[in-house]
């Protein structure tokens, strides 16, 4: 009567494993789908902006867009400074 009970036990082990790598591999799939996802979402809104690969790596480094006046940063400070008044 034990013996039933330990091979019932290690079939459930044996189920619960094969389980686990099945998840495993559908959690890798999804995650692989995801980054091309977001990998088509990043060139749709590259493209969308109608850049020249210069400007795109000026903005990429942070050199901001050619042709275009940057905002001063003490800009944002004094909006946020306004909002928390209200």
């Amino acid at each position: 009567m034990a013996m039933n009970k330990i091979e019932r036990i290690d079939k459930e082990i044996q189920k619960t494993r094969e389980k686990i790598t099945e998840y495993q591999n559908k959690l890798k799939t999804l995650e692989v789908q995801r980054t091309e996802a977001e990998n088509l979402q990043i060139v749709q809104l590259v493209r969308a902006m109608n850049m020249t690969p210069a400007e795109l790596t000026a903005l990429l480094s942070g050199g901001g867009i050619p042709g275009m006046t940057p905002i001063p940063a003490d800009h944002y400070n004094e909006q946020e400074d306004s909002e928390n008044e209200e």
